[in-house]
């Protein structure tokens, strides 16, 4: 609804003899909340499908659950800032739905709990996630009627580091698109770093250094790994899908550049972080 109106407003506005929808900037602005939106919609699906096939041995929701919260929230408070710098004054009229997805997207990370909370979750699973990876039967899309059983009486939750994961390189090699293989390679120099550049005892204890640099990659790798899982499955062109990588590849960038400004981050890890 709020893109809806954003969109509705610029295409009948017009500044300088051009309607605001011609503006290259307010291009951008659209196309990266429509993608941002694609990618939010298509990451919750696919949680719910690892939710829906869950089991005492197959537990993987238990870190896709933490980046729904943490992630797809905030990825919605950037959609509305995207929509609002276009939108601009007309988002604060009163019939409008705007006014209020401005003020109660803020609350849903908050509401999920802290989003350093659900890092902190997150990041006991990244050892797993990249390395010592399980076989299992492929997931088809869960759409039909039957009893989740499992999620009402899941048991006990602890033992995250034991979690074992599918090989997430398998999705990424499906696509050879250009945003897909900077992507990629962003992965693998963080996994590099990871082994060249180890983080000290010290730094694994500096949650600021951890939680803001360390696992907002990891989340965003996470995120990008079932949203191109979901893109097969949902049939999603490829230009949307490489559009989606786009931002993906900036976002990866600044935090990278975040965590490289980081106090106790090493000038070895500040050069991977350049890489």
């Amino acid at each position: 609804h709020a893109f809806y109106e954003a969109i509705h407003h610029a295409s009948y506005r017009r500044l300088y003899n051009m309607y605001v929808t011609d503006f290259q900037h307010v291009k951008q602005n659209f196309v990266d909340a429509y993608t941002r939106l694609v990618a939010m919609k298509l990451f919750g699906l696919r949680t719910a499908d690892y939710m829906r096939i869950a089991s005492d041995k197959d537990r993987r929701y238990l870190l896709y659950a933490p980046v729904m919260k943490m992630k797809t929230t905030t990825q919605g408070e950037e959609v509305i800032n995207l929509l609002w710098d276009v939108i601009a004054a007309k988002g604060f009229e009163k019939d409008m739905y705007f006014e209020m997805a401005a003020k109660d997207i803020r609350s849903l990370p908050k509401l999920e709990g802290t989003v350093h909370v659900n890092i902190a979750l997150i990041l006991k699973f990244m050892v797993n996630f990249f390395m010592n990876h399980k076989k299992y039967a492929q997931i088809p899309r869960q759409d039909e009627v039957k009893d989740d059983t499992f999620l009402f009486n899941q048991g006990p939750t602890r033992g995250l580091g034991r979690v074992r994961f599918h090989d997430w390189k398998a999705a990424f090699e499906q696509y050879n698109l250009p945003n897909v293989k900077i992507f990629m390679q962003q992965i693998e120099m963080f996994n590099l770093m990871g082994t060249k550049a180890t983080p000290s005892i010290d730094q694994q204890k500096d949650m600021d250094f951890m939680l803001s640099g360390i696992g907002e990659i990891f989340s965003l790798i996470v995120y990008a790994h079932l949203i191109i899982e979901n893109a097969k499955i949902y049939d999603i062109d490829e230009d949307t899908l490489d559009q989606i990588f786009d931002f993906f590849v900036r976002d990866f960038s600044k935090y990278a550049l975040n965590l490289y400004n980081k106090a106790s981050t090493t000038e070895l890890q500040m050069e991977w972080c350049l890489e």
